[in-house]
């Protein structure tokens, strides 16, 4: 290679500052696209698949019943609002999902309170928001199952919840 070559080829390449910089672009526009899937999915909380909880073989549903499989994570969303509680429902349920955490509680609390007429049935606002969120179009896919919780684990203001199997 002589010294005409070189000035020749050192006008026709590009150089390497300029590729890195279009790079971080690209990372930046992946990110905020992913930011704006979670909300888009967030959004499809509120459409509702089914009026089916699930169904759950019975040896499954005995073994959680008598604590031989345990709560692999839960979230208590005692004192949030509605729409933390959503985003709060749907990163946590994913989260587990990938990390193949299987049996998860949300503990929503009873609601107010009523009068002893009322037998003192409670009212909750989440409580009634999770069954709804969790036959979505958003996590539907990831849920085998889903009930309110034994006595012992919350009662009527929690559930528990199954999820499939992370498959590679």
């Amino acid at each position: 290679m002589n010294d005409n070559d070189w000035e020749h080829f050192k006008k026709t390449v590009n150089p390497l500052k300029d590729q890195k910089k279009i790079i971080r672009k690209q990372q930046k526009t992946l990110e905020t696209s992913k930011i704006e899937n979670t909300n888009k999915d967030i959004d499809l909380m509120d459409i509702k698949v089914s009026e089916s909880w699930g169904a759950l073989e019975k040896n499954i549903l005995r073994k959680i019943q008598k604590k031989r499989i345990r709560i692999s994570a839960s979230l208590d969303l005692h004192g949030n609002n509605i729409k933390d509680s959503k985003k709060m429902v749907y990163e946590f349920v994913n989260y587990n999902s990938q990390n193949n955490q299987r049996l998860l509680l949300i503990i929503t609390g009873k609601g107010k309170r009523l009068f002893v007429e009322d037998r003192w049935k409670g009212t909750g606002v989440l409580k009634e928001k999770i069954p709804i969120w969790l036959t979505s179009l958003a996590l539907s896919k990831k849920i085998i199952w889903f009930d309110h919780a034994p006595s012992n684990m919350g009662g009527e203001g929690a559930f528990l919840v199954y999820l499939k199997k992370l498959t590679k």
